[in-house]
């Protein structure tokens, strides 16, 4: 692993938070923090852009994108599992992230609290590689979509039902429920743009 500091959360969980995930969302402040954008599409500050960039400098160092793991709306990404960063992506999901859907949408119950189960993954749009995705549904209950950088344009999260567009950029993330809301990937028109993406579904 090229930042065996994404994995220091297992040493000094309390340092780490400080160094990798926004103020606010480390100590959970969720009404302070929490924003809707648009009819049930919230926004917040999750990682810092030190996390961001180190991210982003796993995955292009590892090289292992993939164009063909969705069988209908493929993008190019990279599992973290892949990266073996995937442990560290749900002790995040679970400490700061699905406690803001659990708070938002009132998710009560055993299946909502330690029964979640996600595919996470890093995916890249380019202005000279796919730039786009189109309108579709996500296999979830809910969706994060984070993004990594902001060194690109165009780009965003359209969701043509709700008429708004989110293109969070440098650790913010967008939250939005999966079957009602359709969604595609506006094309990157200049540079590169990076996102985590984790389809969230309640175990069985």
């Amino acid at each position: 692993m090229k930042n065996p500091e994404l994995l220091a959360y297992k040493i000094d969980p309390e340092t780490w938070g400080k160094k990798m995930i926004a103020s606010g969302i480390r100590e959970k402040q969720w009404d302070l923090m929490v924003e809707e954008i648009g009819p049930e599409i919230y926004s917040f500050p999750l990682f810092t852009k030190e996390m961001c960039d180190m991210l982003i400098d796993e995955a292009e160092s590892a090289g292992k994108w993939t164009k063909a793991r969705h069988e209908f709306y493929p993008t190019t990404d990279i599992l973290l599992d892949d990266i073996n960063l995937k442990e560290m992506y749900d002790y995040v999901l679970n400490t700061y992230a699905h406690p803001i859907a659990r708070h938002i949408w009132k998710l009560e119950g055993s299946k909502w609290n330690k029964e979640l189960v996600s595919e996470d993954f890093i995916a890249r749009y380019k202005d000279n590689e796919q730039h786009s995705l189109d309108i579709h549904h996500d296999f979830a209950d809910y969706t994060f979509t984070v993004g990594l950088n902001k060194e690109f344009e165009g780009g965003g999260t359209y969701f043509p039902r709700q008429g708004v567009l989110g293109n969070p950029k440098s650790g913010y993330c967008t939250l939005f429920p999966s079957v009602t809301h359709r969604h595609g990937g506006r094309p990157t028109t200049k540079g590169t743009r990076y996102i985590i993406v984790s389809f969230v579904r309640r175990g069985t």
